[in-house]
């Protein structure tokens, strides 16, 4: 076959499939009838403001729903990580909606009354009202030095604090763990951590960055040295080891 017989076959084939995609957006077969909504995190139901923009989808075609303007408007929520969507032909499109598993919050400077609520995504801290903060059900709260949560704000992340998140995600919807307080002098290395657990009448300094596994054994042996009635205990855990205070 010849080289321009060739070129005229690629493009005809390319003009019946541009046609064919035309011709699908208009029949009824292939309009969404069902959405599928998973929520992961610490928000289980989807929003009423979110319902505004997913319920008018139903009805329109699925092939000219453009899914990344959606994805786009879901993740513009506060405290939404991340949103993935695709097509089940022919009439279904499936929604995975992943919420900050780590919620922040600081006290104002000027009054210990004033409090400010955040959420971090992509390393950015995003400030979110009482409403918006009341709607989850239990993340990790952790505390941030003002000055320090400033930082960030204005700055953007650093290592420690990206590393921070990471450990305190494990944390979320543990009982026994009271408050959760952060603060970082250390420039871009892993702060300190200091994890209140009153009903073992015990607070953990996390001196310097461990895995989660690391961190929760040292929960479960703080939990199994639990004596009621004892005088508040200290522990220290660096990464190679836990240490009891006397």
């Amino acid at each position: 076959m010849k080289t321009v017989e060739k070129i005229l076959l690629a493009l005809i084939l390319l003009l019946l499939l541009v046609g064919a995609f035309v011709a699908l957006r208009y029949i009824d077969f292939f309009n969404v009838k069902q959405i599928d909504i998973t929520v992961h995190g610490p928000v289980t139901n989807v929003s009423t403001e979110m319902q505004r923009i997913i319920n008018p989808v139903k009805g329109r075609n699925i092939f000219e729903i453009s899914l990344r303007s959606l994805k786009k408007e879901l993740e513009a929520f506060d405290g939404v990580s991340q949103v993935n969507i695709r097509r089940y032909y022919p009439d279904t499109l499936i929604m995975e909606i992943d919420y900050s598993e780590v919620a922040l919050k600081c006290y104002s400077i000027s009054d210990s009354r004033e409090i400010s609520y955040y959420f971090s995504h992509d390393g950015i801290l995003e400030q979110v009202g009482q409403q918006t903060w009341d709607a989850f059900d239990k993340p990790a709260v952790v505390e941030l030095n003002p000055a320090y949560a400033q930082m960030i704000v204005k700055w953007g992340a650093d290592e420690g604090f990206s590393s921070m998140l990471k450990l305190a995600e494990q944390l979320s919807g543990n009982n026994l763990i009271t408050n959760i307080k952060y603060d970082n002098n250390n420039g871009n290395e892993f702060g300190r951590l200091v994890i209140d657990l009153s009903s073992l009448n015990s607070t953990l300094y996390v001196r310097e960055l461990v895995s989660a596994q690391r961190l929760g054994e040292a929960l479960d042996l703080i939990s199994s040295q639990f004596s009621a009635g004892g005088a508040n205990v200290i522990y220290d855990l660096y990464a190679n080891t836990l240490v009891k205070r006397t």
